[in-house]
């Protein structure tokens, strides 16, 4: 079945408007179709900042630089950043890039402590932070660059570590980016940030080799 990036944009933008209401987002980018030369892009504004992060520099810096430049889909209200950016070329996913940033301080907590003391959602989410370190999925099927076990398809990364890509048995869909860090880094028992999330509308088949699939790894839910 062709993937069309229409689905891809609804499934976002979807999720960005149920986390706004959910007051967990503070500010965002909706996505956005581009096309060039048979390739469509679903990506958002600010994306050609994204390469801030690949350079040798401390998080700390990484991470405001793409505060600073807007370069996420969604700003979470610790100051936490999603970015989701997929490539689809001949009706098939070639690639996604999906990231998580935490902020590396609570500035807006620190300048108005007052105002966040009366709100109740930020004091749960603040309660379980611990030391922040930013994760990305990434998924990768041009020539070429697919070697077994060294470099899956699909793959985490944490911490930015280079050589760090643990196996995932599928690309990821925005809704099971999105769950997978509210469920992991904000649920409570007092917030249920999953329970009224949009129902699963997209499908990726899986990409894992049997020789992947030896090691220890992800797996997606079909």
């Amino acid at each position: 079945m062709a993937l069309a990036p229409k689905s891809i944009k609804e499934d976002i933008d979807g999720l960005i408007s149920e986390l706004i209401g959910k007051g967990v987002c503070d500010d965002s980018n909706f996505s956005a179709i581009r096309s060039y030369g048979g390739v469509v892009d679903v990506t958002y504004s600010g994306s050609e900042h994204v390469s801030i992060a690949l350079g040798d520099i401390e998080y700390a810096e990484v991470y405001h630089e793409l505060a600073e430049k807007r370069s996420f889909n969604m700003k979470l209200v610790d100051g936490a950043l999603l970015q989701m950016m997929y490539r689809i070329e001949d009706d098939d996913l070639l690639q996604h890039r999906l990231a998580f940033y935490p902020s590396p301080s609570l500035l807006p907590f620190q300048d108005d402590p007052d105002a966040y003391m009366r709100d109740e959602l930020f004091i749960e989410i603040v309660q379980r932070r611990i030391v922040p370190f930013p994760l990305r999925f990434d998924f990768d099927a041009r020539e070429g660059v697919h070697v077994d076990i060294a470099h899956p398809k699909s793959h985490l990364t944490l911490g930015d570590v280079k050589g760090c890509r643990i196996p995932v048995s599928a690309p990821l869909t925005p809704r099971w980016f999105v769950e997978f860090i509210l469920r992991n880094f904000y649920q409570t028992e007092s917030y249920d940030f999953v329970g009224g999330l949009p129902r699963h509308k997209v499908r990726f088949s899986a990409s894992i080799t049997a020789n992947e699939t030896a090691l220890m790894h992800m797996v997606i839910p079909y």
